[in-house]
């Protein structure tokens, strides 16, 4: 399988690196408030992926984190007069029931941040002590000059990064060396007492802490919306590789292309975002899944509310196909017929390069159309079971539940 690598800017082939287990770590959202769309179509594509993954005879191992450390949640408790673990736990909790509810269902653990300050710690300790992080006025910063290469991953020169100024403090030796530790009042919520001082950790150190206990070493995949290459992904990789020596210590970084709303991106912070609680009193959460995955992942567009509502009539050509067909697991005839070969081969083609689900989609609707055809005909009934395997083996992977 080939998957677009934003590192190599190529489609590079996915390899285990142990056995046959395939390790992806996803950034997940920062539970102050409810997830919109523009969550739903990154955790979709990467819920198909793994899907795929499976069904192509690998083990997959995906763990997503959870950012519950956040100015913003602190922000947000401060004004509702609350603890901020209420605000945090509360949006987590909603988080789960969300991507229950799109039948995201491949994540193996999904790790709140907040568990994982200690290994946080330990992690700039390392780099302190060598020399690839340094002190400054009780903060802690990443010194991207001793990283390797900064700015390969987002494909800046130096000459750009020089304009660039992430984590602005005067005394930093670069613009864009960013924060492992903040320092902080001992009033502050959320600090700890540690050797580095009274802080808390930065946004990026957080997400390496949970990659490095989860999976110990190098792995396979690191994803998200294409909006976190620069500067989330850059750091992550310049502090992955700075700790572990090894380079690359992600074989393929994978992004989606951002949902817009109006030209600009869905986001909490510009209030123009459709929460999936509101999206679900209108549609199906197979319709959303169907309308993420008639676009490409890496293609950014606007979002479509008719289409979104067509969606939902799209759809009814595979429902219709679903219910003439014997269940899952009870399908259990071979496909020996040109048209199942033929079908599965372009269906497996599609999503070995670049998970392209326009062409899968267009694959199983092709299928479900021919199914409801040959239903029509009382005298080809028998025939219906033929393509059922195939059918709900295309079901499966593109996640859709047809309820």
């Amino acid at each position: 399988m080939l998957i677009f690598n934003t590192l190599s800017r190529a489609k590079d082939t996915i390899q285990s690196k142990e056995g046959n287990i395939f390790k992806m770590f996803i950034c997940g959202p920062t539970v102050q408030d409810n997830i919109h769309l523009g969550h739903a179509k990154t955790y979709i594509a990467f819920d198909v992926l793994a899907r795929w993954l499976l069904k192509s005879g690998h083990k997959v191992f995906f763990v997503m984190n959870i950012t519950d450390i956040d100015d913003k949640i602190f922000e947000r408790a401060k004004k509702e007069n609350v603890q901020h673990t209420q605000i945090s736990n509360r949006f987590f909790n909603d988080f789960l029931k969300d991507i229950e509810a799109l039948n995201v269902v491949t994540i193996s653990k999904i790790e709140r941040v907040s568990d994982y300050v200690k290994e946080a710690i330990d992690l700039i300790q390392i780099m302190v002590s060598s020399g690839k992080a340094y002190a400054l006025e009780g903060n802690c910063y990443f010194d991207t000059s001793k990283a390797d290469h900064f700015g390969k991953l987002s494909h800046q020169s130096d000459f750009q990064l020089r304009l660039k100024q992430i984590d602005a403090a005067p005394g930093k030796r670069n613009s864009v060396d960013f924060l492992l530790w903040r320092k902080m009042s001992e009033t502050s919520e959320g600090v700890l007492e540690c050797a580095l001082g009274t802080g808390r950790p930065g946004w990026h150190i957080e997400d390496s802490a949970i990659a490095f206990s989860q999976f110990g070493g190098p792995y396979e995949l690191h994803g998200g919306a294409t909006e976190l290459i620069f500067p989330h992904h850059e750091a992550e990789l310049a502090q992955d590789e700075a700790v572990s020596g090894e380079i690359p210590f992600v074989s393929i970084w994978m992004h989606t292309g951002l949902l817009l709303k109006d030209g600009e991106k869905m986001s909490k912070s510009l209030g123009n975002m459709i929460t999936i609680k509101e999206a679900l009193k209108s549609h199906s959460a197979d319709a959303i899944r169907y309308y993420f995955l008639k676009h490409h992942y890496r293609e950014s567009f606007n979002v479509s509310l008719e289409e979104l509502k067509s969606a939902n009539k799209e759809l009814d050509v595979i429902v219709e196909a679903s219910k003439l067909l014997p269940k899952r697991g009870r399908a259990a005839k071979e496909l020996k017929s040109l048209l199942e070969k033929e079908t599965f081969r372009k269906f497996a083609h599609a999503m070995d390069d670049d998970l392209d689900t326009p062409k899968a989609l267009g694959m199983l609707t092709k299928l479900a159309r021919e199914i409801v055809q040959t239903g029509k005909d009382s005298r080809e009934k028998d025939q219906i079971q033929d393509p059922a395997p195939l059918f709900w083996h295309m079901v499966e992977t593109l996640g859709f539940g047809l309820f």
